[in-house]
């Protein structure tokens, strides 16, 4: 009783409510600026006719609408929206996260509370533009989604033509990053939650529903000309986000700011009027007849259509990497710059690492407190779902995923996990005060070469992680071998077996390792998808993408950002140790960042590069193409050959650090010319081995070892 009575009371109070765009004060608005545009425009008829025609009012469509407002009225009372939906809630926590005892609050001051506004509508925007993305093209959010694209006529109310399931979805991308958004500027900007600071934003909303939003779901069209509608979204661009029309298709997802389609590749912008048609259609543009008649068919229907799309595609699986990216061609431009960029990772983790007191005697300390090892690896992690998404496709199976990515990496491993033994026990032997904790661990020989040949040395869900001697760096090589093994389940893999193996993967690998995922497979996004920022935009976005976020990157890094977000970290895993949980993650957040920034200068060059000429290359190109040829036995081998230098050249020696620096190269380039540039000899020996000892089982073809 008591629920029925807070819907009637819900509904009642729903046209006085300035949360909702057809309140009757939004309404009023939104006749009295039609009234205007009747009056403009000198319309035939009446101004009632005008407004509310019989053929679109009477329509059965818009009785559905009416139907599912009630319904909407009815979960809201539920509290089933409000049960997902706690930004303030979010953000809250995070500020007593970050503000401690010795936390003192910045001024408030209306530019920081415009500040805080504008930062929180923004962020709100985006997420709405994904989510909205997301409903369109995620088969098993689309059925909940087209019960709102089934109208077949537009009113104010088709607003609330939505499943209850949707909003929910929405809420809940909404309170993870709304609510991180508004911590992060309340902190920073004003430091404390107020009916100001979080009035701010409703007030924006406010002016949104005031100048007319209700026209976007209506029969009048109403365009900002082709300059606004790049920034923000006119009711006429919303309809033809409505439209049945073949090249209206999955435009104008925007809310309010149409520069989220401008930038993402989904915009449309009419030259004119264009008569549209709504409703649902097919892939070639033929309405389909109305799929929900009635309240039970567009509540219920789409957890059946849902679910039939999921079971499609899990019996179906994903076809092989050739089929679904197709033949996409790394262009010679484009590699170059990989290798560049590799190369240079390399040799900053090299001088990075060289640059520690204990080697150097603090002469590069700068390198230290720059913090560039540590920076580099991050972008050896996006350099790696590159190369590795653009091999997967060139694979085409399993099979051959497997036998290039095991050879490429124990044909270097091996060797220098028994170089590291080697320089180890000569340096120990010499010097052991070179080898101090915690850059030396000494493990027993048999857990060195299982956790080493294994690389599970770094997987907390095996147990606890340890350091091979001095190579510290195999603990990246642990991250990318995960990385590989659950890149290659859910390319290669299929229904079940697909789920079951990444649960296993997960429950392996632990939380350093996967903490940094999302930072590996930005770089496999850039070679899958990343298309869809440039086509279509020329030369101009691509110089923008390729210049403006190495900037960005670089101010950011000058800045406390890099610091601040570490803190954080520490803040919200608090009382734990965030390096004992994290281990080499501990810099996860702004490690993510460099994986962003340095996915859109990689999206911009692509499309710079393949525009260029292909050409024969020069003395330049062939130098980083080489040193590239060695960056992995670079990365592999130089802190072992660091240790060994340390405990055995004697410090009197004239020019040490150049000596040191130039032994260092000449032992890692020497050992990348014995085991890693010769890898497609290896492999050609590993599959006419094969042959000879199994004829009958050709597990390869020569286009794998090519």
């Amino acid at each position: 009783m008591e629920t029925l009575q807070n819907f009637i009371a819900a509904t009642l109070d729903a046209p006085f409510d300035f949360n909702v765009r057809y309140s009757i004060f939004y309404l009023t608005c939104t006749v009295l600026i039609a009234f205007g545009i009747w009056k403009y425009r000198g319309s035939p008829g009446t101004f009632t006719s005008w407004l509310l025609p019989k053929e679109v009012y009477r329509h059965r469509s818009n009785l559905l609408d009416i139907k599912l407002f009630f319904a909407s009225r009815f979960f809201a009372v539920l509290g089933v929206f409000g049960a997902v939906f706690f930004p303030t809630t979010v953000a809250y926590g995070l500020l007593a996260q970050f503000g401690g005892a010795d936390y003192a609050p910045p001024e408030t001051t209306w530019m920081r509370i415009a500040a805080v506004t504008l930062i929180v509508v923004v962020v709100s925007d985006f997420c709405k533009y994904w989510a909205h993305r997301a409903h369109h093209e995620w088969r098993a959010l689309w059925p909940f989604h087209a019960v709102h694209h089934s109208a077949d006529v537009l009113t104010p109310l088709t607003v609330q033509r939505v499943h209850p399931l949707e909003p929910m979805i929405n809420s809940l991308l909404m309170t993870l990053f709304v609510g991180i958004a508004q911590g992060l500027a309340l902190y920073f900007l004003v430091g404390e939650l107020s009916m100001v600071t979080i009035g701010g934003a409703n007030a924006v909303y406010f002016l949104f529903h005031t100048l007319g939003s209700n026209f976007r779901h209506s029969h009048i069209w109403i365009s900002y000309g082709r300059v606004m509608e790049h920034i923000l979204i006119s009711p006429a661009q919303h309809q033809i986000h409505h439209s049945v029309a073949v090249k209206h298709h999955d435009k104008n997802y925007g809310s309010i700011f149409a520069v989220w389609d401008w930038m993402f590749g989904t915009l449309y912008v009419p030259e004119s009027y264009e008569d549209l048609t709504f409703g649902v259609s097919d892939a070639k543009g033929q309405r389909r007849e109305q799929p929900y008649e009635t309240l039970g068919a567009a509540l219920f229907k789409p957890f059946v259509e849902s679910a039939q799309n999921v079971l499609g595609m899990v019996r179906k699986g994903r076809p092989a990497a050739t089929e679904t990216v197709g033949t996409a061609r790394m262009s010679q431009g484009f590699s170059l710059w990989l290798d560049a960029l590799r190369a240079g990772a390399a040799l900053t983790v090299l001088f990075g690492h060289m640059a520690h007191t204990r080697f150097t005697g603090g002469d590069y300390q700068f390198l230290r407190d720059w913090n560039v090892a540590s920076d580099a690896v991050a972008v050896f992690f996006v350099l790696s779902g590159v190369v590795i998404a653009y091999a997967a496709q060139r694979d085409g199976t399993l099979g051959r995923y497997a036998f290039n990515r095991i050879t490429r990496i124990m044909s270097v491993l091996i060797p220098a996990l028994m170089l590291t033994l080697v320089f180890d026990a000569v340096g120990t032997a010499k010097d052991i005060s070179a080898y101090q904790a915690p850059y030396y661990q000494d493990v027993p020989l048999g857990e060195f070469f299982w956790r080493g040949l294994t690389l599970t040395n770094l997987w907390t869900g095996t147990g606890d992680w340890v350091r091979l001697g001095s190579n510290g760096p195999i603990w990246s090589l642990s991250y990318e071998v995960a990385f590989y093994l659950i890149f290659g389940a859910v390319l290669f893999l299929k229904g079940v077996q697909r789920i079951a193996v990444l649960l296993l993967l997960v429950l392996l690998v632990g939380v350093p390792a996967l903490a940094l995922l999302p930072a590996w497979w930005v770089g496999v996004w850039v070679w899958r998808h990343a298309t869809v920022l440039t086509d279509g935009h020329g030369r101009g976005r691509a110089w923008v993408l390729a210049v403006g976020s190495v900037v960005a990157l670089v101010m950011m890094k000058m800045s406390s950002i890099p610091a601040d977000l570490e803190s954080f970290t520490a803040r919200l895993l608090a009382p734990h140790d965030h390096h004992a949980i994290l281990v080499y993650s501990n810099e996860v957040l702004w490690n993510t960042v460099i994986a962003l920034c340095l996915a859109l200068h990689l999206v911009g060059v692509r499309y710079l590069a393949d525009t260029w000429p292909e050409r024969t290359e020069g003395g330049i190109a062939k130098t980083v193409r080489w040193v590239a040829g060695g960056s992995f036995s670079l990365y592999l081998v130089h802190y072992p050959t660091l240790h060994l230098l340390d405990a055995t050249l004697p410090e009197t020696l004239p020019a040490y650090n150049l000596v040191f620096l130039l032994l260092t190269l000449s032992i890692c380039f020497g050992f990348a010319a014995l085991f890693e540039r010769p890898i497609r000899q290896y492999r050609a020996i590993l599959v006419r081995t094969w042959e000879r000892l199994a004829p009958h089982v050709p597990v390869m073809n020569r286009r794998s070892v090519s």
